[in-house]
């Protein structure tokens, strides 16, 4: 306990521990459902667009937060336009969009990089690192997810209509179009959250990983998202605490605190995979839980 409290004094640590709890618990809430919608590759698509609007906010000097949610919330919109009704049409849309959206993303970088910005463009907007988000930036993360939350609070039900049975939900008045919209927005949110915690790039195993967890160890939707959070919560202190104290393990050379998330994160699914397997957990629960709730 006194380790917890010598580090918690330290700003950084402070300053990771309450920006990657915040996101964790918002990323579950959007995760569980992103992978009850069967949309996981849309969310690591989003992941890699996002670095469009984050290296292009490096490049401006911009705080890259508000670029990483400008490129992920339009490019949700946009694959929503392209081809949101029919699966084959996601895929082709998210196929346009993400090419699209890399060349962007290299073009910005390699700017970046022989500017004045420095070297550190790719590893910045790529990679990202907890330690080194300004604290005055953490009162807007704790609002986009708490903005996440409540959103997607007030879309559960008809949203989950729409996932199980589009047509039946349009039948009785629901706004497909709408609660489709609504939810890549969502969903944009989130992946700006985990692009700002963990860089654009490993993002997806923040969104996609803890709600997976979730979905494997819980019966019930309300249980699922508390074991996604959970799972994430858990993965973001352990891996900020392994990651500052490696300092003094390597000589000097810390490791990064986005690879300690995503392995940790990793390695819980691997664990719950095993139990599933063992018949420990039942491996329908997820899917049950979202059909129970609509």
């Amino acid at each position: 306990m006194n380790v917890l409290m010598d580090l918690w004094q330290v700003q950084e640590m402070r300053t990771a521990l309450v920006v990657g709890s915040t996101v964790a618990v918002a990323t579950a809430c959007i995760g569980v459902f992103t992978v009850l919608r069967g949309q996981s590759f849309a969310g690591h698509s989003l992941t890699d667009l996002a670095s469009v609007g984050g290296s292009a906010a490096y490049l401006l000097g911009v705080n890259q937060l508000w670029g990483f949610l400008a490129a992920s919330v339009l490019a949700g919109l946009g694959m929503h336009a392209i081809g949101i009704e029919r699966i084959r049409g996601r895929d082709v849309a998210t196929g346009i969009v993400l090419a699209t959206g890399m060349g962007f993303t290299s073009l910005f970088i390699t700017l970046s990089m022989t500017g004045n910005s420095g070297g550190s463009a790719a590893v910045s907007v790529l990679f990202g690192s907890l330690f080194a988000i300004n604290p005055r930036t953490v009162p807007l993360i704790c609002v986009l997810a708490l903005i996440s939350i409540v959103a997607m609070a007030l879309i559960w039900r008809p949203a989950l209509f729409v996932t199980v049975s589009p047509q039946l939900a349009h039948a009785n008045g629901v706004r497909n179009g709408f609660i489709n919209a609504s939810f890549m927005c969502i969903l944009g949110i989130g992946v700006a959250l985990g692009s700002i915690s963990v860089g654009a790039i490993l993002s997806t195993a923040l969104l996609i990983g803890p709600a997976s967890c979730g979905l494997i160890l819980a019966r019930r939707m309300r249980d699922a998202i508390a074991a996604a959070a959970g799972v994430g919560v858990v993965s973001v202190w352990v891996g900020v605490i392994v990651s500052y104290e490696s300092y003094h393990w390597t000589g000097g050379q810390s490791w990064s605190v986005s690879f300690c998330i995503v392995a940790l994160i990793l390695m819980m699914y691997l664990i719950c995979r095993v139990l599933r397997s063992l018949g420990l957990v039942n491996a329908a629960a997820g899917r049950k839980a979202g059909v129970a709730h609509v």
